[in-house]
């Protein structure tokens, strides 16, 4: 199992968490087998099962790329926060979004004991420095439950703000840390269902003394407002921040502009790299490359 690429896992577990976010659990023989990386925004990419089969096919292998390679039409898949993970009892969680509309909110509203998903090995951005004397952690619902897994493994007097754009008071959680966090919620703005109020939020917010680290999830585009701020304006270093776009508005709008430029976009990411550039700096070269296109 442990050179699969993919793991099947059954839902055993559904519970409405907040106004707007159902965290579902998921076990079976192969989730017992999951690998952990450890990192509090560890996220897998989750397949649903096609109309009328009760499972998604499995992922075969190619060149080692795991993947749907001959499967049409490929199942409908998003990326999740891995919330929690119990290894012992072989229990992974996830907290959906839940809001009418999309593949997967609709199938979290939906979610019943026994439904089968697929999810791939994961992945994970947050890297903060040992040498980070605070943190400010800025997330939209979708961001939530990875900034909800930093907050609890916070070490002991650790600082940290949070700014969270939720849609209702009801969708507030509070979270057990060692830490020691301040939060500020902004209720009824963002998400998909407004303008959100979190670029404001964070210029408005008093930077503390002392080397700092940004960790940022929500949409793409406040993502890269914030990611300028910090680093164009503040000329913070790469390694101060992870400002990750985690959804798009007008998605599919954006994802066909991008097939145009998506060649010239990935030689830029890839020459970056070629050139000795980090990861993080070839990323923020490809999004300048984006940028100067209108994407």
């Amino acid at each position: 199992m442990t050179d699969r690429g993919f793991y099947f896992a059954e839902v055993v577990g559904v519970e409405q968490l907040t106004t707007h976010m159902v965290r579902v659990t998921f076990g079976g023989d192969e989730v017992a087998q999951y690998t952990s990386i450890g990192a509090p925004d560890e996220c897998i990419t989750i397949f649903f099962a096609r109309e009328g089969e009760d499972r998604p096919p499995a992922m075969t292998e190619i060149d080692g790329a795991w993947w749907y390679h001959d499967v049409d039409p490929v199942p409908a898949g998003r990326n999740y926060t891995v919330r929690r993970f119990d290894s012992d009892a072989g229990l992974l969680v996830i907290d959906f979004v839940a809001h009418e509309g999309g593949v997967a909110a609709t199938w979290a509203l939906n979610a019943s004991v026994g439904q089968v998903v697929l999810w791939t090995r994961p992945r994970s951005w947050y890297n903060i420095p040992d040498s980070v004397e605070w943190q400010l952690l800025v997330a939209d619902m979708t961001g939530l439950p990875a900034l909800g897994r930093i907050v609890e493994e916070l070490s002991a007097g650790a600082k940290a703000h949070a700014i969270v754009e939720v849609l209702e008071r009801g969708d507030i959680q509070q979270f057990e840390t060692a830490g020691d966090v301040t939060y500020d919620w902004k209720i009824g703005s963002g998400n998909g269902d407004c303008a959100s109020v979190l670029e404001d939020a964070v210029r408005q917010y008093t930077l503390p003394d002392g080397e700092g680290y940004i960790w940022f999830a929500g949409e793409a585009a406040s993502s890269r407002t914030v990611r300028k701020y910090f680093r164009k304006e503040l000329g913070y270093p790469v390694r101060q921040f992870e400002i990750i776009g985690y959804w798009r508005v007008n998605s599919e709008q954006w994802l066909k502009k991008y097939e145009k430029y998506q060649e010239e976009a990935l030689a830029v990411y890839n020459g970056a790299l070629e050139a000795g550039r980090s990861q993080a700096e070839a990323s923020e070269e490809f999004d300048a490359m984006l940028e100067r296109v209108g994407l």
